[in-house]
């Protein structure tokens, strides 16, 4: 089982107990933020809840600490804060075994 690191609160957890989040772009260049774990792209990962969604204070913190940005190596903008916050409301995730 693959262990990997929640850019909010840095703790190592199997893949399977985090969230994967990704960023890719569109034709016009627009970015898209996706939570299904499967999505091409620069991925980010998150602590689950344990009703299986996104953790919200590991992605406050990702957030306030510009985790995702250099997670994704790359700067982030406004719309992209909201995009992330959109894309990791209150929807349940996908469990990846």
């Amino acid at each position: 089982m693959p262990i990997r690191s929640c850019i909010g609160c840095r703790q190592r957890r199997p893949s399977h107990e985090l969230v994967r989040v990704t960023r890719s772009f569109d034709d016009d260049g627009n970015s898209i933020i996706t939570v299904d774990g499967a999505s091409n792209g620069r991925g980010a990962w998150l602590c689950r809840s344990s009703d299986g969604l996104v953790e919200h204070g590991c992605r406050d913190m990702a957030i306030t600490r510009k985790q995702f940005a250099r997670a994704w190596r790359s700067t982030l903008t406004s719309d992209d804060v909201q995009r992330i916050r959109q894309a990791t409301g209150n929807s349940p995730c996908d469990v990846r075994e």
